[in-house]
Protein backbone atom coordinates (compact mmCIF):
# COMPACT_ATOMS: atom_id res chain seq x y z
CA UNK A 1 0.00 0.00 0.00
CA UNK A 2 2.68 2.64 0.59
CA UNK A 3 4.23 1.83 -2.49
CA UNK A 4 1.24 2.84 -4.42
CA UNK A 5 1.60 6.14 -2.52
CA UNK A 6 4.92 6.58 -3.41
CA UNK A 7 4.63 5.81 -6.93
CA UNK A 8 1.70 7.99 -7.03
CA UNK A 9 3.65 10.89 -5.60
CA UNK A 10 6.82 10.50 -7.97
CA UNK A 11 3.98 10.38 -10.77
CA UNK A 12 2.67 13.86 -9.94
CA UNK A 13 6.11 15.19 -9.42
CA UNK A 14 7.20 14.30 -12.71
CA UNK A 15 3.86 15.54 -14.02
CA UNK A 16 4.14 19.02 -12.28
CA UNK A 17 8.29 19.33 -13.49
CA UNK A 18 7.22 18.63 -17.10
CA UNK A 19 4.63 21.51 -17.19
CA UNK A 20 7.21 23.93 -15.67
CA UNK A 21 9.39 22.67 -18.34
CA UNK A 22 7.08 23.31 -20.73
CA UNK A 23 5.81 26.78 -19.82
CA UNK A 24 9.56 27.65 -19.54
CA UNK A 25 10.20 26.94 -23.01
CA UNK A 26 6.77 28.76 -24.39
CA UNK A 27 8.09 31.64 -22.47
CA UNK A 28 11.68 31.38 -24.37
CA UNK A 29 9.86 31.54 -27.44
CA UNK A 30 6.58 33.67 -27.15
CA UNK A 31 5.77 36.53 -25.26
CA UNK A 32 2.36 38.15 -24.83
CA UNK A 33 3.49 41.16 -22.57
CA UNK A 34 0.34 42.93 -22.41
CA UNK A 35 -3.15 41.05 -20.94
CA UNK A 36 -5.16 44.30 -21.67
CA UNK A 37 -4.85 43.99 -25.26
CA UNK A 38 -8.42 44.76 -27.07
CA UNK A 39 -11.13 41.96 -26.25
CA UNK A 40 -10.63 38.39 -25.62
CA UNK A 41 -7.48 38.87 -27.73
CA UNK A 42 -5.45 37.70 -24.90
CA UNK A 43 -6.86 34.22 -23.87
CA UNK A 44 -7.19 33.61 -27.34
CA UNK A 45 -3.33 34.12 -27.96
CA UNK A 46 -2.73 32.80 -24.48
CA UNK A 47 -4.73 29.41 -25.77
CA UNK A 48 -2.63 29.18 -28.77
CA UNK A 49 1.00 30.00 -26.95
CA UNK A 50 1.60 26.16 -27.07
CA UNK A 51 1.23 26.19 -31.15
CA UNK A 52 3.19 29.31 -31.55
CA UNK A 53 6.27 27.73 -29.35
CA UNK A 54 6.30 24.81 -31.71
CA UNK A 55 6.02 26.47 -34.85
CA UNK A 56 8.97 29.15 -33.70
CA UNK A 57 10.84 25.92 -32.22
CA UNK A 58 10.77 24.59 -35.38
CA UNK A 59 11.55 27.39 -37.15
CA UNK A 60 14.47 29.33 -35.35
CA UNK A 61 12.55 32.28 -34.01
CA UNK A 62 10.83 34.47 -31.14
CA UNK A 63 7.31 36.12 -31.07
CA UNK A 64 6.65 38.68 -29.11
CA UNK A 65 3.18 40.41 -28.99
CA UNK A 66 2.29 43.75 -28.03
CA UNK A 67 -0.22 45.88 -27.22
CA UNK A 68 0.12 48.43 -30.22
CA UNK A 69 -1.04 51.36 -27.60
CA UNK A 70 2.64 51.03 -26.35
CA UNK A 71 4.12 52.61 -29.41
CA UNK A 72 2.57 55.95 -28.95
CA UNK A 73 1.64 55.96 -25.16
CA UNK A 74 4.54 58.54 -23.85
CA UNK A 75 3.73 60.59 -26.92
CA UNK A 76 1.97 63.69 -26.65
CA UNK A 77 1.99 65.05 -30.17
CA UNK A 78 0.11 61.89 -31.93
CA UNK A 79 -3.00 62.95 -33.51
CA UNK A 80 -6.17 61.48 -32.54
CA UNK A 81 -6.61 59.41 -35.39
CA UNK A 82 -3.40 57.44 -34.77
CA UNK A 83 -4.84 56.81 -31.25
CA UNK A 84 -7.90 55.76 -32.57
CA UNK A 85 -6.17 53.34 -35.52
CA UNK A 86 -3.83 51.41 -33.04
CA UNK A 87 -6.92 51.35 -29.75
CA UNK A 88 -7.86 47.70 -31.42
CA UNK A 89 -4.42 46.50 -32.46
CA UNK A 90 -1.33 44.38 -31.44
CA UNK A 91 2.21 44.57 -32.61
CA UNK A 92 3.41 41.40 -33.60
CA UNK A 93 7.43 41.09 -33.77
CA UNK A 94 9.23 37.78 -35.04
CA UNK A 95 12.85 37.50 -34.32
CA UNK A 96 15.58 35.38 -35.62
CA UNK A 97 17.40 33.56 -33.17
CA UNK A 98 20.49 32.87 -34.90
CA UNK A 99 21.05 36.43 -36.52
CA UNK A 100 19.03 39.06 -34.49
CA UNK A 101 16.92 40.27 -37.56
CA UNK A 102 13.62 41.30 -36.91
CA UNK A 103 9.96 42.39 -38.31
CA UNK A 104 7.02 43.71 -37.03
CA UNK A 105 3.54 44.18 -38.10
CA UNK A 106 0.89 45.78 -36.60
CA UNK A 107 -1.96 43.92 -36.39
CA UNK A 108 -6.35 44.15 -35.73
CA UNK A 109 -6.63 42.44 -32.31
CA UNK A 110 -10.65 42.37 -32.70
CA UNK A 111 -11.75 38.40 -32.28
CA UNK A 112 -15.11 39.24 -33.45
CA UNK A 113 -13.78 40.90 -37.26
CA UNK A 114 -13.09 38.51 -40.27
CA UNK A 115 -10.26 39.01 -42.08
CA UNK A 116 -11.11 38.45 -46.12
CA UNK A 117 -7.98 36.32 -47.45
CA UNK A 118 -7.76 36.52 -51.13
CA UNK A 119 -5.35 34.17 -53.01
CA UNK A 120 -4.09 33.48 -56.68
CA UNK A 121 -4.83 29.79 -58.00
CA UNK A 122 -3.38 28.32 -60.17
CA UNK A 123 -4.84 24.69 -61.85
CA UNK A 124 -3.52 22.05 -64.27
CA UNK A 125 -6.13 19.58 -65.58
CA UNK A 126 -5.49 17.32 -68.11
CA UNK A 127 -7.64 18.22 -71.28
CA UNK A 128 -10.47 16.44 -71.77
CA UNK A 129 -10.57 16.08 -75.71
CA UNK A 130 -6.52 14.54 -75.94
CA UNK A 131 -4.84 12.99 -73.12
CA UNK A 132 -1.29 14.21 -74.01
CA UNK A 133 -2.11 17.91 -73.20
CA UNK A 134 -3.37 19.97 -69.72
CA UNK A 135 -5.03 22.95 -69.56
CA UNK A 136 -3.88 25.58 -67.00
CA UNK A 137 -6.38 27.48 -65.57
CA UNK A 138 -5.84 30.69 -63.30
CA UNK A 139 -8.35 31.37 -60.71
CA UNK A 140 -8.75 33.14 -57.05
CA UNK A 141 -9.92 31.60 -54.08
CA UNK A 142 -11.45 33.44 -50.89
CA UNK A 143 -11.49 32.54 -47.55
CA UNK A 144 -12.24 34.06 -44.24
CA UNK A 145 -9.76 34.07 -41.39
CA UNK A 146 -10.72 34.31 -37.42
CA UNK A 147 -8.62 36.11 -35.25
CA UNK A 148 -6.21 33.79 -34.97
CA UNK A 149 -5.80 32.58 -38.50
CA UNK A 150 -5.01 36.10 -39.43
CA UNK A 151 -2.45 36.12 -36.62
CA UNK A 152 -0.85 32.95 -37.54
CA UNK A 153 -0.75 33.71 -41.35
CA UNK A 154 1.07 37.56 -40.21
CA UNK A 155 3.43 35.42 -37.75
CA UNK A 156 4.50 32.68 -40.93
CA UNK A 157 4.99 36.31 -43.68
CA UNK A 158 7.33 37.59 -40.96
CA UNK A 159 9.05 34.49 -40.27
CA UNK A 160 10.14 34.04 -44.08
CA UNK A 161 10.65 37.34 -43.91
CA UNK A 162 13.08 37.34 -41.15
CA UNK A 163 14.36 33.63 -42.15
CA UNK A 164 15.00 34.20 -45.71
CA UNK A 165 12.95 31.28 -46.67
CA UNK A 166 10.27 32.85 -49.42
CA UNK A 167 9.18 29.42 -50.02
CA UNK A 168 5.82 27.31 -48.20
Amino acid sequence: MKIQTIFNTLKTARAKNLERRELSRFDKLIRIHDKNTYGDSYNQMMGARKILANYAQKKGVTIDIYDANKLIENDETVPSTIKDYVSDKINVVVRNILTGKFENKIISANTDKIHPKIAKTTLILPDRFEESMEVVKHGYRNTSDTFLRHLYRNIEELTRNVTGKNSK
